[in-house]
Parts: C-alpha cells; structure tokens; sequence
C-alpha cells in the first residue's frame, strides 16, 4: 500500500457532505418532530410498588381472615349441654317447649330418640337409675 499523507493530498474527497442550510433549517425541523410526536404515557415507578404492596396487603387479610371466620363459625355451634343448662336456668319446663313444637316435630323427635315398643327396657332402665324419678313421673 502507498502511504499517503491527508493534509497536503487533495485526491481525497471527504466522505461527509453537510447539506446547504443545514444549521440554518436544524432547529425548524427538530421543533416539527416534537410538534409531531404523540404524548407518552408516563408510568410511576411507585405504581408498580403500590401495586405489589396491595397484593401482599390483600393476601395477609385472607391469612388472618380465614381462621378468624372458622373460628366464629366453631364456637357459634351450639351443644345439646349447653342448651339444656339455658333451659333449666330459665325454667322452661317441658309443657312449655310443647307447646312450641309442631306435630312433625314431635315424630322427629320420636324417630331420633328411638322412642318405640324396642326400646321400652332401655328407658325404664333410665328411669329407675334417675335421682328425679318423682320429677318425671309428676311432670
């Protein structure tokens, strides 16, 4: 290859041309680009926080919601000793709940408490073993 020397070869053309009025017409063009542009959304980088922290909020609710409801829900289930202690502390004899209880509800009751010719031995053994026989026999 031939050496050459840039400053004093006038062989070489430069590879760049600047257009006429380039510099003149730049800031003209550059202010109708923008003008063109459409407006960007701009995106917070907090939304994104706010957006992660209120699903890390709603998912500890649910955690300390779910055993709080099963909880209510256990201790509102109501045992038979329980209701039995509310009636006799407020004296409802059983002519009272009688009154209250339809003919369907007495078979119910009949058919769960096995109340039929089968077991007649059972509750006179019941009876007999009772401290408050004279209770049911006057009742």
């Amino acid at each position: 290859m031939k050496p050459f020397d840039l400053e004093n070869n006038e062989k070489i053309k430069p590879g760049f041309q600047i257009p006429e009025n380039y510099f003149e017409q730049f800031e003209a063009k550059m202010m109708e680009e923008i003008a063109d542009r459409k407006e960007t959304k701009v995106v917070s980088l907090f939304y994104r926080k706010q957006v992660w922290m209120s699903a890390i909020a709603a998912v500890f609710l649910i955690a300390i919601a779910i055993p709080v409801y099963f909880n209510m829900a256990n201790e509102s289930k109501l045992d038979a000793t329980a209701i039995e202690n509310y009636l006799v502390q407020q004296r409802i004899g059983i002519t009272e709940l009688s009154k209250h209880l339809t003919e369907e509800d007495l078979v119910a009751l009949e058919n769960n408490l096995s109340l039929n010719d089968n077991n007649t031995e059972a509750i006179d053994d019941y009876l007999s073993e009772s401290e408050n026989l004279d209770y049911y026999i006057n009742e």
